[in-house]
Formats: structure tokens, sequence, C-alpha cells
């Protein structure tokens, strides 16, 4: 039979035990909220339906949104640039209200560890992924959970959520 004081004594180190890793646990919880989402209904991945009024839904063109990351995707487009790069583009950029600003553009070259900023030296055209310059500024027209419509000067890009 088990006597009173080992009972207590183990009843101590099991509320401890606990104690420590429910403090553990939130203590993570805390320290990764910094990742969490922080664009609202804009995070995630958006499919270009219609670039100036033209149906482009055929071409596979995707934005993804994520933290202060745009990952760029086409299933039939690449950028048109003359720099050597591994694939892919990314973009920096800054939501606020009805403002959508792409701060800056990069050529991902992973083979070499280190992307390369689009700019002046290192050009690239995204015409075809509605972008046609670093800082590109557009008024966010509508944001919904199913759609987003961007405007820039004269261009006009309507996304479906993907």
């Amino acid at each position: 039979m088990i006597s009173l004081r080992y009972f207590t004594d183990f009843l101590l180190r099991s509320s401890r035990s606990i104690g420590l890793m429910l403090m553990l646990f939130l203590t993570c919880s805390l320290v990764s909220c910094d990742k969490l989402p922080r664009n609202g209904k804009l995070d995630g991945h958006w499919q270009l339906m219609e670039l100036n009024g033209t149906s482009v839904r055929h071409e596979g063109t995707y934005w993804s949104f994520q933290l202060d990351l745009l990952q760029l995707k086409s299933l039939t487009h690449s950028p048109i640039t003359e720099v050597q790069y591994s694939g892919g583009v990314v973009a920096r950029f800054s939501h606020q209200g009805d403002s959508l600003i792409l701060t800056k553009g990069y050529l991902m070259n992973r083979d070499y560890q280190q992307d390369i900023l689009i700019d002046s030296t290192h050009k690239a055209d995204l015409t075809a992924y509605g972008i046609t310059e670093f800082p590109m500024r557009y008024r966010v027209l509508l944001l919904t959970d199913e759609e987003l419509t961007l405007i820039a000067d004269h261009h006009r890009l309507v996304f479906r959520k993907f």
C-alpha cells in the first residue's frame, strides 16, 4: 500500500510538471504569434482572372501573400529579363486600408543563395503579372473572402481567392 507521504510527493511533482509544461506551451505560443496572418483577407493565394478587361484565367498567374512577402507564379509566363536566375519572383509589399504598395521585386536565384533586386541594373518585365514598375501602387477597389480588385493608373486586376 502507498503511504500518504509518497502520494503527496507524487502529486506535488505532477503539479510542477504540468505547470512547467503549461508555461512552456504558453511561451511557445506567444513567441510564434509574429508569424500569424497580419494582412486580413489579403493573405493567401489569388488567381489573376482579368487584366485590363481581358480574361487571363487560362494563363495560370498567381499572387500569394504572406506576412510582407508576395510570391508571383505563372504557368505560362516567365519574367522577360536578361538576368540569369534560377526561377521565381517575389516582392515586398505594404498593405494598409485601400492601399497596396509593392515596394521591391526580386528574381529568385536559389542556386547562388542570393535573390536579385529588380532595378535599373537588373531589369525584368512583369507586365504579364500586372506589374509595370517598382514601387507599384495599387488602390484596393474590392477585397472580400473570394475576390480582389486592384487599380493602378490605367490598369485593373481582378483576382479570385484560390
